[in-house]
């Protein structure tokens, strides 16, 4: 059985940083940074209100969803205000998940999270999926969003000298927790284990429930990013209110996303949608896979099917 891991206390984990270049150093070496002042504080306040009155609309009729470990969950958060969406085309974001997965992503989910006094620790990843990788801790080569048909064939990325390494699984999948409260130790800020990106395997709850599990604290307004080989959980809120966030999953586009968001976002909002989101949620095939016809880059739209059954004449 595989040792806990154990605290190095001499470790500088990442702190808030307004600076792109620390966040992507951060998230190279420790699996997860914080980018500060992504939002203003107003901007912070504006979006719980508007949770907020979502949840309580959704409790009158009967759709609260509370899970175990007392988190309560908003869905679909793509439908339920422009504040929402606006926050998926935030620069900083877009470059950070762009540099965990590449050129070319998917959004998977959008959720509003409240951690409610008294929850528990659910320690995980967010790739829990993959399939068991061989050790190693060798640097991606090819981030999965990057790759082409072209480039992707018959060779080795960095030549002879990258042949026969031991392999681990890359990042396919990039969250970001937008803090829309303070997050702080007391109150369930999510809890990591910096650099566990690259330990090669999922968290044990018992074994690894002394691991060097550290709080990610930034005030409202600041945005944690994190990849998807990462052990994270949200963390026990030992204070006596909800403490509040914006869950935003991507994925690289080979892969299939949480919520079916090609038949579940509004009309409303599809008619109104850029040609970037109607990407970001799946309505662009890649190189063939997504579409009605073998076709890259082809678009597709609601009400639009496949060939059926067909007779000559």
């Amino acid at each position: 059985m595989n040792e806990p891991i154990v605290e190095n206390a001499n470790k500088n984990y990442p702190q808030p940083t307004t600076d792109l270049t620390i966040a992507k150093a951060h998230m190279d070496e420790f699996g997860y940074c914080i980018l500060a002042n992504a939002i203003s504080p107003e901007e912070a306040a504006a979006l719980r209100t508007r949770l907020l009155e979502q949840a309580e609309a959704e409790a009158q009729r009967g759709i609260t969803t509370l899970m175990e470990d007392k988190k309560q969950l908003v869905f679909f958060l793509i439908n339920k205000g422009q504040g929402f969406r606006d926050l998926l085309f935030h620069p900083g974001l877009r470059e950070l998940v762009g540099h965990v997965l590449g050129s070319v992503y998917l959004l998977s989910s959008y959720v509003g999270h409240s951690a409610h006094p008294g929850g528990t620790k659910v320690f995980h990843t967010d790739q829990w999926w993959m399939p068991p990788p061989t050790n190693g801790r060798e640097e991606t080569l090819i981030k999965p969003g990057s790759i082409t048909r072209e480039t992707h064939r018959g060779h080795h990325a960095g030549g002879k000298a990258t042949m026969n390494l031991p392999a681990m699984a890359p990042a396919c999948v990039c969250n970001a927790m937008w803090m829309i409260d303070d997050f702080r130790e007391d109150n369930g800020a999510t809890i990591v284990v910096p650099g566990s990106h690259l330990f090669g395997r999922q968290p044990d709850p018992e074994l690894d429930a002394e691991a060097n599990w550290i709080p990610a604290e930034a005030p409202a307004g600041s945005v944690m990013i994190f990849e998807g080989r990462t052990w994270h959980s949200t963390g026990a809120n030992r204070s006596d209110q909800a403490r509040i966030g914006l869950t935003t999953n991507f994925c690289a586009p080979q892969f299939r996303q949480q919520e079916n968001l090609q038949l579940g976002t509004s009309p409303e909002v599809l008619e109104e949608a850029s040609e970037e989101l109607l990407a970001l949620i799946g309505f662009k095939a890649w190189y063939g896979y997504g579409s009605l016809k073998p076709a890259q880059g082809e678009w597709v739209t609601r009400g639009h099917y496949a060939l059926g059954e067909l007779k000559p004449g």
